[in-house]
């Protein structure tokens, strides 16, 4: 079939499915501006990592201020995913996404210009998770409508390689900047990237809505969102403060009590926010799954290697951030070409592979040295991220075409929820792994320290190397001891993290039914 004939022949596909000529013609261009969009709101995620030291300083922020700037923003947007999809698939999908967009940038520029101390910040922070929240679910939204049937998975393929490597490029453009400006340019560049976002989605972005006018399910809505406030702050704040911490226990039972009462308002409604039936399905729910354990590991590994970069490897703020970019390209070459592989194997024989892949990449690096080298880091996290192409990509198609068109901003809360909760579990399971490692190999270090300095030694490594400084001839031994304890619990976490993805592997290779992504979304409609 010459080239003129399959671009007629797909034209006719998406003029049967409802798709106008006009948004066929522009839907590439569409994709480029939802992946702007995107990459904006993923950005947000990991910009503020790097410029943490420099922000404690300028604002006097406590520590505790410093870890609530990180998290505020993730746990409102987690939380707000739900019910925001639901308001945009009601009263339009680029309506909400261009609110979502005015309110994330005007809350950078505050945080930037305005924001004078820790709380402010951290307020700012909230406002721009509220923005996210009803950005990123209506990028794929829209994905989802705008792209014939034939070409679906490709489009997804590329706006999942674009939330996958998003946060990372947050890690290296904050890097840049904090190499030449201060740390307001990381808030500047957020704006800048929205307020790009908001013209061309004006311009090129189609209107969506739910055509069955479906109204919000409000009651739904407030349940969902007080059970992830809950769970995900009592994940996140557990590692540290103990599950039997009064504000863990009550975030964790409430959000539990929510959850289980959304559920039930679910299996009551006439338009639920999420069909929980969904989830009985293998296709569905399994592929929900490996999504979640995929992003549960790499969040909890690219917390330990931020560290390892800096405190073990030695490299500054700016190598440390460059570092990570040769491990994104293996996901954005190979993303593309995954579609046609899971139209010839299915979507069990991609998903399986990746998972063993990605167990692979763990295995190794739980294996470690304590001094070591790039190369590692490469084979390692290189296995890793090329395994995760092979799972995120069809396992959000398959996700999608589960749910009804109309629906789609369901089937996007529901995928980027799973990322969310996987991002959170990671960072608060294996980072806690990381740092119980760490604090009890350095207890049982040799005694070269006074005892003034060794409650603050056993901490966190960056702690343990100030500390170190001090000691003079004795520096070089508890350093070297000190690093070998960081890198003890590191190869724990990534044990844990090989078991995991060989115990999903196992599930999706027994349970998932081998099918292609189109026959699934075929029986799906």
């Amino acid at each position: 079939m010459t080239n003129t004939a399959t671009v007629q022949a797909t034209l006719a596909d998406a003029l049967s499915e409802g798709i106008s000529e006009h948004t066929f013609t522009r839907r590439w261009r569409i994709l480029a501006v939802l992946c702007l969009s995107l990459m904006t709101v993923m950005i947000a995620n990991m910009s503020l990592n790097l410029a943490l030291p420099e922000l404690a300083l300028a604002l006097n922020m406590t520590q505790l201020q410093m870890t609530w700037s990180i998290e505020a923003y993730t746990l409102i947007f987690a939380a707000l995913l739900f019910v925001a999809s639901a308001i945009a698939d009601r009263y339009g999908r680029k309506l909400a996404m261009q609110i979502g967009l005015a309110v994330f940038a005007l809350a950078s520029l505050y945080a930037a210009f305005i924001a004078r101390n820790g709380s402010e910040l951290i307020a700012a922070r909230l406002v721009m998770g509220i923005g996210g929240a009803f950005v990123m679910p209506t990028t794929l939204s829209i994905v989802n409508l705008v792209f014939p049937s034939v070409e679906r998975a490709r489009a997804i393929a590329i706006w999942s390689a674009v939330s996958g490597v998003g946060m990372m490029f947050g890690s290296i453009i904050t890097g840049t900047l904090l190499e030449f400006f201060s740390w307001h340019s990381t808030f500047i560049f957020g704006a800048i990237l929205a307020a790009f976002s908001l013209v061309f989605n004006y311009i090129l972005v189609p209107e969506t809505r739910d055509e069955l006018k479906n109204p919000v399910d409000w009651v739904g809505g407030a349940l969902i969102t007080v059970a992830l406030v809950g769970i995900v702050y009592a994940t996140i704040e557990a590692p540290s403060m103990g599950v039997s911490n009064i504000w863990v226990t009550t975030g964790l039972v409430l959000g539990t009590i929510s959850l289980v009462g959304f559920v039930w308002q679910q299996l009551r409604s006439s338009s639920p926010l999420l069909d929980v039936r969904l989830f009985l399905r293998p296709e569905f729910g399994l592929s929900a799954l490996a999504v979640t354990l995929t992003f549960f590991a790499m969040m909890g590994a690219f917390y330990g290697m931020s560290q390892i970069f800096q405190l073990v490897m030695g490299y500054g703020t700016f190598m440390s951030s460059i570092a990570f970019f040769p491990v994104m390209l293996p996901m954005m070459v190979l993303s593309p070409m995954v579609p046609k592989i899971v139209d010839r194997i299915g979507t069990k024989w991609t998903v399986a592979p990746g998972l063993m892949l990605i167990a692979a990449g763990f295995l190794f690096m739980s294996q470690w040295p304590v001094e070591v080298q790039y190369w590692q880091f490469l084979v390692g996290m290189g296995t890793v991220t090329i395994g995760m192409t092979f799972v995120m990509t069809p396992a959000t198609n398959m996700m999608m075409a589960a749910v009804p068109k109309n629906r789609s901003g369901m089937g996007s809360a529901i995928n980027d929820t799973t990322r969310e909760l996987g991002g959170a579990l990671g960072i608060a399971v294996l980072g806690s792994m990381i740092s119980s490692g760490f604090s009890t190999h350095i207890a049982k270090a040799p005694a070269v320290l006074p005892e003034a300095l060794r409650t603050t030694a056993e901490s966190s490594l960056a702690a343990a190397l100030s500390v170190a400084q001090e000691l003079g001839i004795q520096s070089v031994e508890f350093t070297e001891q000190a690093r070998a304890a960081f890198m003890s619990g590191t190869s724990n976490a990534m044990f844990v993290s090989f078991i995991i993805a060989l115990a999903a592997a196992a599930l999706i290779g027994v349970f998932l039914p081998n099918r292609s992504t189109a026959e699934a979304r075929s029986e799906a409609t």
